[in-house]
């Protein structure tokens, strides 16, 4: 939940591994292939989405906006624990009713049969000197890569990189040949190379609607009808209007850049905040992004971790709800108690 507020340069593409990692945890646990990915992609949306240093889509609002950067930090700090805090029971109350009653889970006819595949490959064993230096080896390649990104700006290059380097490494302490490790590799990337090109049909999609000009129509037509409504509301239709922006531009600082021009403008003539149009940018551009198929993360994710999309949206829908409503109810009272014209 931390990390994920972070928001490094490449984006939330970093958590995809841990797809790989979390999912048999959790079937081995007792739980199910649902809990393996909330775990990751719930605690990185909350973060996203309550982010209170997130440069990517409040710094670069605000820019717009004209606001000092990273003002009202307060009340995006009261917003986040508030998130994170929902998100995590959610979470947790599905967890323990799967791992009471296994029939309970979404997934679990699929994640049976996964679980035995799983079960047949592996037996428990006592780790060896080899593995634990393996095991020190994948840590130092993940500090490294935190470091890396955050004091020397490694993007996509960089990392693939320091992956390979550490893939060859284990490769070569596994005794393993040369010729074994390509091998290793070309099977270890079997389920990524799906989850990328759900990532390119994804912003394919975007990419669609930009050049046609069908979002520019779309929020010239919605701006038109944000202004016509009375003060106390229009705050919410900016809110309801970067919710359904999400879903066709599911990029933050794209987004921002496509929106906030006209919403600081639409904020000035309807005696809206320009601090409180940005808190409904935010809301609005972070909550869906846990349900809209047009996001590649989401939809690279749900393909590494083999769980239909619609299977996903009848698990989540309740706590999107549920966020949803909390985002109005902040927003109202920040609009006609903190941040006032």
């Amino acid at each position: 939940m931390l990390m994920s507020d972070i928001h490094w340069k490449t984006d939330r593409y970093l958590t995809l591994p841990f797809i790989l990692i979390l999912v048999p945890l959790a079937i081995k646990m007792g739980f199910d292939s649902i809990v393996g990915t909330a775990m990751v992609l719930v605690g990185v949306y909350a973060g996203f989405t309550a982010a209170f240093m997130n440069p990517f889509t409040v710094g670069v609002a605000q820019g717009i906006a004209e606001l000092p950067l990273f003002s009202g930090m307060g009340i995006r700090i009261t917003m986040w624990v508030i998130f994170v805090i929902i998100s995590v029971v959610y979470v947790m109350i599905y967890a323990n009713k799967v791992n009471k009653k296994p029939e309970n889970s979404i997934m679990y006819k699929i994640d049976k049969q996964r679980d035995i595949d799983i079960s047949s490959q592996s037996q428990l064993e006592s780790l060896t000197t080899r593995q634990y230096i393996i095991i020190g080896i994948l840590i130092l390649t993940v500090i490294g890569l935190a470091i890396g990104v955050t004091l020397f700006d490694w993007y996509i290059t960089e990392i693939a990189g320091i992956f390979l380097l550490m893939g060859i490494l284990v490769g070569f302490i596994g005794k393993l040949r040369i010729n074994q490790i390509a091998e290793s590799f070309v099977r270890g990337s079997e389920d990524l190379v799906v989850g990328g090109l759900v990532v390119g049909l994804a912003y394919g999609i975007l990419v669609v609607l930009e050049d046609s000009s069908t979002i520019d129509t779309i929020l010239f037509t919605v701006s038109n009808l944000i202004g016509q409504l009375p003060t106390s509301f229009s705050a919410m239709g900016m809110y309801m209007t970067q919710s359904l922006l999400n879903f066709l531009v599911p990029s933050g600082s794209g987004q921002a850049a496509l929106t906030m021009p006209i919403m600081t403008q639409l904020a000035d003539l309807t005696g809206v905040s320009r601090q409180t149009a940005v808190f409904a940018f935010q809301l609005g551009d972070g909550i869906s992004n846990s349900v809209t198929p047009t996001g590649g993360v989401l939809m690279a994710a749900l393909a590494i971790a083999k769980i239909p999309w619609v299977k996903w949206i009848k698990w989540i829908w309740p706590l999107i709800v549920i966020q949803y409503a909390v985002g109005a109810i902040l927003i109202t009272i920040v609009h006609l108690f903190i941040w006032t014209v």
